[in-house]
């Protein structure tokens, strides 16, 4: 099993910083890099892979603890190849626990899915009233040996939980060629954007996103509110790998501007 362990906490002058971090192989961190228009001290974290991807058995966690009143941003270097995988699967498993109105963001980039490929991913968000999470999750297939020869099955599921360990949504969905590709091929991927606060989505976020997605021809997607008050969800179909990132990207900068009420640039990678 692969574990990567990240617990940001905010320093007495305002910035916020890795109290403690654990990686073991295929992960690896670099320092926390502080970016202009982002919240003042916000950390961002890239996390790199040293192996290449995903591999058939592989068991990768990843923990993002984010405490008192800290602002955090995780993502990955780049995308994330998940290879052929000839009899078991692999799993990747994301656990996102905000508490004391802390702000921070999961947002990586899509997942590839390779031929014979076969993955169950699932993300835990514990959130309390005062804290938001935004969690983005992605995947494009891709066709390496023509259409003939797919991906086998992807399972995702995302958890949202309080901090005593209540359910309050659950979104699942399992995935094969047969019952998400159409006939035609229009869309190889898509896209889900979670953003977690249970006490002060602003008004007009979610008709924000709404508007975006409808003015996205590209695109074939919605965003609505999530059980129990507890946020909003998006979701969307792309037709390539481009348009999928590109879109993540406007929305992810559509709500931090809306939450933070700073627009953030965009991150070089």
């Amino acid at each position: 099993m692969s574990n990567l362990s990240l617990e940001f906490t905010r320093s007495h002058n305002g910035k916020t910083y890795l109290e403690k971090q654990y990686a073991s192989y295929p992960y690896h961190i670099c320092r926390a890099q502080y970016y202009e228009n982002d919240p003042s001290g916000m950390a961002n974290i890239y996390i790199q892979s040293a192996s290449g991807g995903i591999y058939e058995n592989e068991s990768l966690t990843t923990n993002i603890v984010a405490k008192l009143s800290s602002f955090s941003h995780v993502t990955t270097q780049a995308s994330t190849i998940v290879h052929g995988m000839n009899n078991g699967e692999a799993h990747q498993t994301v656990n996102v626990n905000a508490t004391q109105n802390a702000y921070t963001e999961y947002v990586a980039d899509p997942l590839i899915l390779f031929p014979e490929s076969k993955l169950c991913s699932t993300i835990n968000v514990y959130a309390d009233e005062t804290s938001t999470a935004v969690i983005a999750d992605s995947f494009i297939i891709h066709f390496l040996n023509g259409e003939d020869q797919l991906f086998n099955q992807l399972r995702s599921c995302i958890n949202i939980y309080t901090e005593k360990l209540e359910i309050l949504a659950k979104d699942v969905y399992l995935m094969n060629p047969k019952n998400f590709l159409s006939n035609m091929h229009k869309f190889i991927g898509m896209g889900t954007i979670s953003i977690i606060n249970r006490s002060s989505i602003k008004k007009g976020l979610l008709e924000s996103l709404q508007i975006n997605l409808r003015k996205n021809e590209s695109v074939y997607g919605g965003a609505t509110y999530l059980p129990n008050g507890c946020g909003i969800i998006i979701k969307f179909l792309s037709p390539d790998g481009d348009i999928l990132k590109k879109t993540l990207i406007e929305l992810w900068i559509l709500i931090r501007e809306a939450i933070v009420g700073i627009k953030p640039k965009v991150r070089r990678k």
